[in-house]
């Protein structure tokens, strides 16, 4: 290439470019009506405006990166190197652990679980601070499913269960709660927007009301509730210890949500069964529905891939040579605390940065395979760590948004690195079907390899 070819095509790159329709993996709305203002390898400008979306896409390249795309045991190699380490450090381990995901596409989870199974490994989706979620709820009591779009449309009573969306997801009220009814039947009815909290927050005062409970009260504030919807008797002076609110304000709620057309409670999963049942109680008396608000995607994704694969959400066991769920036992922090695990492959997660005590010391004991679009802890010690092209803003795939409606994530930039899936891919046709793996509740010992 010429001299002035290799200038044109410098200025093409550096040259300001609009981006349209990106989705945003910054919250569980996932906002899929992104414009970005694209200048060489940086965001400039990001519309519309959101703070949470701005600290993601506007400061993307001000993230920790490590000294080399690849390293093993803490020096840079070449991308085959590193996928053929990883691969023998995977095919040597007797009781393997899979853990991280939801800041990967469901082609990355899929392929996970593929070299689960291939593996006999246990296989647990948690955050990023490799915490396993607990998906329990639905499977106890059910749950009463909607997407987003339809609260917008139908919902004429929205309810805010201890959380502040104006903070944490702060175009949710924007896109779904603030806008006119348009579904058929709705005509003249008017939203009314009630927070239920321990304190006031910026989402209480944007509310129409604000019902206070005592910090720490919400199970029993659920619990009260349920009981009056169910018309079930109680006396003043047993409920306000419990909720820090008299009777009357929980009989001011029930009413309602019983008289709604369609009420909508929005929560941070944490009361998730308590909320499945009391929807299930108003259903004697109309339309309801509760909904987490959700975490950063593909955290859905990640629940929705194992359970396609295996039958089962979160903290599967293959060590049998099928599927066994097992949520006490096969849980990512509870395997690595007990010394069940003699190697992990961790992807976009640091447990090392969050992890305590035995589940620290013990996982930094062993051999570990890393897979992130950043430095961190678990990264920078691990046996085989591989940078890969950055989550919602360098991959193209499917996500799942917190109501579980699928949306297809594509590049605002483009990366020289590789994409998760296909490393993965290139792991799994160097791995071995297991033999015999020692199964979950036997102790393993760190192994060693050649790598």
């Amino acid at each position: 290439m010429n001299t002035d070819a290799i200038a044109e095509a410098a200025d093409e790159i550096s040259r300001p470019r609009i981006v349209h329709d990106i989705v945003c993996t910054s919250c569980g709305c996932a906002c899929d009506d992104l414009k970005l203002t694209v200048e060489g390898r940086r965001i400039t400008r990001l519309e519309p405006p959101c703070p949470v979306a701005d600290a993601f896409f506007l400061q993307w390249d001000q993230r920790a990166l490590p000294p080399a795309d690849c390293l093993v045991r803490g020096k840079p190699a070449s991308l085959d190197a590193a996928i053929a380490c990883a691969a023998e450090i995977l095919n040597q381990a007797q009781a393997p652990l899979l853990m991280g995901f939801e800041r990967a596409t469901c082609d990355v989870q899929r392929a996970a679980v593929e070299i689960a199974d291939r593996l006999g490994a246990a296989i647990d989706s948690t955050d990023y601070l490799g915490r396993s979620r607990w998906r329990i709820a639905p499977q106890t009591a059910g749950c009463v499913t909607a997407t987003l779009g339809e609260v917008a449309a139908r919902a004429d009573l929205v309810v805010y269960w201890n959380v502040d969306p104006l903070i944490s997801h702060p175009r949710h009220m924007e896109r779904f709660v603030r806008r006119p009814l348009t579904a058929r039947g709705t005509e003249g009815l008017q939203r009314r927007i009630i927070a239920v909290g321990d304190h006031r927050t910026e989402t209480s005062a944007a509310s129409d009301e604000y019902l206070q409970i005592d910090p720490g009260s919400d199970s029993a504030a659920v619990a009260v509730l349920r009981a009056v919807v169910r018309g079930v008797g109680l006396a003043d002076d047993s409920v306000t210890p419990q909720t820090g609110a008299p009777l009357a304000q929980w009989a001011y709620l029930a009413q309602r949500l019983k008289t709604a057309r369609y009420a909508a409670i929005f929560h941070d999963s944490q009361q998730a069964g308590a909320l499945a049942e009391l929807i299930r109680d108003l259903h004697r008396h109309t339309r309801a529905v509760a909904l987490p608000l959700g975490g950063p995607p593909n955290e859905v994704g990640a629940a929705q891939v194992l359970t396609w694969q295996t039958g089962f959400p979160s903290a599967v066991d293959f060590s049998a040579g099928y599927p066994a769920y097992q949520p006490g036992e096969a849980t990512a922090a509870a395997l690595v605390e007990r010394g069940e695990v003699d190697a992990a492959l961790v992807i976009a997660a640091d447990p090392l940065q969050h992890y305590s005590g035995a589940a620290l010391h013990r996982l930094a004991a062993i051999p570990t395979v890393v897979f992130d679009d950043r430095e961190s802890k678990t990264f920078s010690s691990a046996a085989v760590a591989i940078l890969t092209s950055g989550f919602g803003m360098e991959t193209a795939g499917e996500i799942y948004r917190s109501d579980g409606v699928a949306l297809p994530l594509r590049a605002a930039l483009p990366t020289t690195r590789p994409a998760a899936e296909n490393a993965l891919v290139q792991i799994l046709r160097r791995i071995a079907a297991f033999p015999e793996r020692a199964p979950i509740g036997g102790h393993a010992a760190a192994g060693e390899t050649a790598c």
